[in-house]
């Protein structure tokens, strides 16, 4: 029988770090490119490789998935890679992405914590945005989320759980999500009667409680028709929102822009890649 000559292929001893997020087709994008850069200092020489999770941002830029991002990394020769999602918070599209993250053939995945994931991450995400919230004595804040309009989605006790939390830590905060509970005029409700049993003055901050100030930010928070910002108007109430200027240009503040909450997220890759060495 004829010798056949086997080459194996050079294999990767580090692990990648794959970075998934939602996706946007806005400006506000921009920090994904914050968070990049500071992922390529944080972890110099490790390959950092980003999937999006939107089958519609994909369509429009041909960005990878995450599926498409791990078979990369496989043909790059990695054995080993780090997930790392942007969520916010552990509901239906966390539990998605970690169902095809870990069940991708031929490669050891250690997939990182949601934002929200521990009560101590709570504690940390408040303590750096709520530099941003106006005092008790200048008007109230609305801290406006994402929501989930599946009932069954696990994100729901979060969510729940947030509006009491806030309530017991602020005088003044409230609590609203763009498709959920709690539901915008529900919250507004609650924030209105609050102003007048107290005298404060008809001022709200809304504050994005998303990772990208896109669309949702743009058409149902600061829309100019039917939005928190008009609702709020309406009622006689001078509105504004944290805004923050980068690169010459001026954008409404997303948690992306806080390097707070950007090392929030190194801090879960630091975690992961402990884990792997034992994996």
């Amino acid at each position: 029988m004829k010798e056949r000559k086997f080459k194996k292929r050079t294999l990767k001893e580090a692990p990648a770090i794959v970075v998934a997020a939602f996706g946007t087709s806005t400006g506000g994008r921009v920090v994904y490119d914050l968070l990049d850069n500071v992922l390529k200092e944080r972890f110099d020489g490790i390959r950092i490789i980003w999937a999006y999770t939107s089958e519609i941002i994909r369509e429009k830029t041909g960005y990878p998935g995450i599926l498409q991002a791990l078979a990369r990394v496989e043909e790059e020769g990695y054995r080993r890679a780090i997930i790392q999602p942007l969520q916010i918070f552990p509901g239906t599209e966390y539990q998605e992405l970690m169902a095809d993250s870990l069940s991708f053939p031929g490669i050891r995945v250690v997939a990182g914590e949601s934002l929200l994931h521990r009560w101590h991450f709570v504690n940390e995400v408040f303590d750096a945005i709520s530099t941003d919230f106006l005092p008790r004595q200048q008007g109230t804040n609305l801290i406006v989320a994402h929501g989930t309009p599946l009932c069954a989605d696990t994100a729901n006790i979060v969510y729940i759980a947030l509006d009491s939390y806030l309530q017991q830590r602020y005088d003044n905060v409230f609590l609203a999500t763009v498709d959920g509970i709690p539901q915008r005029k529900g919250s507004i409700k609650r924030l209105t009667t609050y102003m007048e049993q107290t005298g404060s003055p008809k001022n709200v901050r809304l504050i994005p409680f998303m990772y990208v100030a896109g669309l949702h930010v743009e058409q149902d928070i600061m829309g100019t028709e039917d939005s928190f910002k008009t609702d709020l108007q309406h009622c006689g109430i001078v509105v504004d929102c944290p805004t923050i200027s980068y690169m010459e240009t001026s954008f409404i503040k997303g948690l992306g822009f806080y390097k707070d909450v950007q090392m929030c997220f190194v801090r879960r890759i630091e975690r992961s890649l402990d884990i792997l060495r034992y994996y």
